[in-house]
C-alpha cells in the first residue's frame, strides 16, 4: 500500500496547501468539461450542440444544421465530386466549396432527399421546418424588433447547384420539409418577413437546413 512520510508540521502544511490546490484545479477542470458538453441543448448525430431561441410559440435552432450523421447514428454520404452530386438520387451533404473550414460558420449543405428525413437529420425532438413553420415565423417577425429578427442569425452561406458547382455566398436558402420535391424558402424572412416566399429548386441542389422544435 503506497504511503507518504511527513517529516514535520511545516512540510505537512505545505502538502495540505498543494493538495487543496490540486483538488481545486480538478474541480474547475470537471466543470469546464461539463460546460463543453452543454447538457440540455439539442444535440445532433455528430454530438454537435445548438443554441435555441423562442420566437412566439416556436423554438428554433439559432444556426444551420452541420451534422454528418442522422440522430440514429447512420452516416449521411459526403459527396464532393460534381458529377456524382448531380447524378445521385439519394441523401447527400457537402461543405460549401467542399471546404470543412465552413462547417462552424455556415453549416452543411444538403440535398432534398437528405432534408426529407426530417425527424432523423435534426436533433431528437426537432424537425426540418415546414411551410407552416416558416409562415408562422414570418408572421411573428412582422411585429418584432430588429434585435429579435437578428437573433435568428441568418447569414448567406452559398448553395450548391444541381450540376455540382457552387453559387456565391451572397445567396442562400433552406430546405422545407414537403411532399413537393425541391421546395425551399428564401432567406428574406428575418429582414423582410412580409416578402418571404417558397420556391421549387431541383432536388439535387445543396441548401442549408434549419430545425424547429416539434410540438407535442
Amino acid at each position: 500500500m503506497p504511503f507518504i512520510y511527513i517529516i514535520n508540521s511545516n512540510y505537512a502544511d505545505m502538502y495540505k496547501v498543494k493538495f487543496y490546490f490540486i483538488l481545486l484545479a480538478l474541480f474547475f477542470l470537471v466543470q469546464s468539461c461539463e460546460k463543453d458538453k452543454r447538457p440540455g441543448l439539442p444535440t445532433d448525430g455528430d454530438g454537435n450542440t445548438y443554441d435555441t431561441i423562442v420566437l412566439g410559440t416556436q423554438v428554433w435552432l439559432t444556426e444551420n444544421l452541420k451534422t454528418t450523421k442522422y440522430n440514429d447514428g447512420y452516416a449521411i454520404p459526403l459527396v464532393e465530386d460534381d458529377e456524382f452530386w448531380s447524378a445521385t438520387g439519394r441523401p447527400a451533404y457537402c461543405w460549401y466549396l467542399n471546404e470543412p473550414y465552413y462547417k462552424d460558420s455556415y453549416g452543411a449543405l444538403y440535398n432534398f432527399w437528405a432534408a426529407q428525413l426530417h425527424e432523423y437529420i435534426c436533433p431528437v425532438g426537432y424537425h426540418v421546418a415546414t411551410e407552416e413553420d416558416w409562415n408562422t415565423l414570418a408572421a411573428y417577425l412582422l411585429d418584432a424588433s430588429s434585435d429579435v429578427r437578428e437573433s435568428f442569425k441568418t447569414i448567406h452561406t452559398g448553395v450548391r447547384n444541381w450540376d455540382g458547382s457552387f453559387a456565391k455566398y451572397s445567396y442562400s436558402g433552406w430546405w422545407v420539409y414537403s411532399s413537393q420535391s425541391g421546395t425551399s424558402v428564401s432567406t428574406s424572412i428575418p429582414d423582410s418577413p412580409e416578402f418571404h416566399g417558397f420556391g421549387r429548386g431541383m432536388a439535387n441542389m445543396g441548401l442549408s437546413i434549419r430545425c424547429v422544435k416539434t410540438r407535442k
